[in-house]
């Protein structure tokens, strides 16, 4: 059975860790975790800003540890295991960061250019899509998006005079009615989880992001994440603590 003293060793050896992870990292020493949590943050590390919260009551409870006098052989604070485990676990993310192909949507539904819009848009609605890239013969070519989709239904009906005369319209219809942020950024399956959030979260208006074998347009695709998917992920890689 785990004692004090077991969770104790185990929190501050997580938090040294952690420490000397961000000192490689940077390059530079740091008097203490706090330090070295400070100049993460600083720096915009992705992994201390989403646990920034987490991490203060940890580095004060390291701290307590660490500096308190003992009485009669006791300490001033003992971790709880929750603590322990918090701990531990972020340290682990800082010195592996989450990758994205552990939460990208693999294998992704695509379509092809000659595809009929018709079924392109069951598509849509049976499976709640919003954008579904479009390969020819194993070659990207654009992204299928529902703006895309509802620039091409506009201008139908703009040019029926208020009406939606098509029949036989493809894919490749709605090609032209994108726009620049329509298309996806192509990244590595290794690449950070953190940062495909930060993309999809930031102000770019672009909200897919295609993860090739190479991170190129070329490469053969293996995932996708839009920003629809940035909190469910968020979720996974961020522990919380107190639970």
């Amino acid at each position: 059975m785990a004692t004090d003293s077991d969770y104790a060793d185990r929190f501050l050896n997580a938090a040294e860790a952690m420490k000397a992870s961000l000192e490689k990292k940077y390059g530079r020493k740091f008097s203490g975790l706090g330090q070295a949590r400070n100049h993460a943050l600083e720096n915009n590390n992705p992994i201390i800003r989403n646990h920034q919260e987490s991490l203060k009551i940890l580095v004060d409870l390291r701290n307590v540890m660490q500096h308190s006098h003992v009485l009669s052989g006791v300490k001033l604070a003992t971790p709880r295991l929750d603590a322990v485990n918090a701990m531990e676990e972020i340290a682990e993310k800082v010195q592996n960061p989450p990758k994205i192909h552990d939460y990208m949507i693999k294998d992704p539904a695509v379509l092809a250019p000659t595809d009929s819009l018709a079924d392109a848009a069951e598509l849509v609605i049976k499976e709640g899509f919003s954008q579904i890239p479009i390969y020819d013969e194993g070659k990207y070519q654009a992204l299928f998006t529902t703006n895309a989709l509802a620039r091409w239904l506009s201008d139908a009906v703009h040019r029926e005079q208020g009406h939606l005369i098509e029949e036989a319209v493809t894919v490749s219809a709605v090609l032209q009615f994108g726009e620049d942020y329509d298309q996806p950024k192509f990244v590595k399956p290794g690449e950070s989880a953190n940062k495909v959030c930060d993309f999809l979260s930031s102000e770019s208006l672009r909200s897919t992001v295609l993860v090739t074998v190479d991170g190129t347009s070329t490469g053969k695709l293996q995932g996708i994440v839009t920003r629809f998917d940035v909190p469910q992920i968020l979720r996974k890689i961020t522990t919380a603590f107190p639970a």
